[in-house]
């Protein structure tokens, strides 16, 4: 999920590339034919992103995310004192990524887009090992398969790039709102199995929900330590005229 948002960002910066004018206008001032020009770039970066999504590029090390498979993942999370917990997840396979629906807004003089996603049916199963502690007291560990169903997963937030003296980019800032409508799983082996694990499974259910609410800063947190960096070994790589090479905007007719 977080190289989604470097995705995002990449294609944000091609399209601030692709529509500055030599004198940056603020996006309320462009004349209609720039702003329809900027709107449809936008829309248009969203397909990219989505068909990149199924394919992938090799080049600059984006893996196939639709769907995603992985045979290992590391796992470390800490929010707040609320939970602080670590798995390495197996054979990971994850559904649904490209099924977002979204829109995304661009302030062309602060180099700064604001992105609003809708993935509403994403699905997530595999083998899990797991140790961890819940309110720093409870421990709440696991082994064995889990099949987890978001609905309705919602990341609103603003992503802002700078550029290096170098020429190459940098994202200087990435914020993050996330909402959950309903969380469907089953994690089997939790607390060693039987009715603990139920219990667990109902509570997990019903919590992570209310948690992206009540711990909404933490949240960002995550996602800005982990997501800038994925984001940069892409940008750090890239130059405006990199990035506005790679996807080809029409033209507006002149006269």
């Amino acid at each position: 999920m977080i190289r989604l948002f470097a995705l995002v960002a990449l294609f944000a910066a091609l399209s601030n590339a692709a529509t500055i004018p030599v004198r940056p206008q603020q996006p309320g001032s462009m004349p209609p034919s720039q702003r329809t020009t900027l709107d449809e770039a936008l829309a248009q970066l969203l397909e990219n992103i989505r068909e990149i999504l199924r394919t992938g590029d090799p080049e600059r090390g984006i893996p196939v995310m639709a769907p995603l498979q992985t045979d290992q993942l590391n796992v470390d999370l800490s929010l707040g004192g609320l939970l602080d917990f670590s798995a390495i997840l197996r054979n990971l396979f994850v559904d649904g990524l490209d099924r977002f629906q979204g829109t995304l807004t661009l302030n062309v003089m602060l180099m700064e887009f604001r992105y609003d996603l809708l993935f509403p049916d994403v699905v997530a199963h595999g083998q899990y090992d797991a140790d961890g502690r819940l309110f720093g007291l409870i421990p709440v560990f696991g082994f064995g398969n889990f099949h987890v169903a978001p609905r309705d997963l919602r990341i609103q937030g603003t992503a802002q790039l700078r550029q290096l003296p170098s020429g190459y980019l940098h994202m200087n800032e990435l914020r993050a709102n996330v909402r959950l409508g309903s969380l469907q799983n089953n994690i089997d082996g939790m607390l060693l199995g039987g009715e603990l694990s139920d219990l667990l499974n109902e509570v997990i259910q019903d919590l992570v929900p209310s948690v992206l609410v009540n711990f909404a800063s933490e949240v960002t947190d995550i996602i800005s330590r982990v997501g800038i960096p994925i984001a940069d070994s892409i940008l750090n790589t890239m130059t405006m005229d990199d990035l506005f090479a790679l996807i080809p905007l029409k033209e507006s007719n002149q006269g």
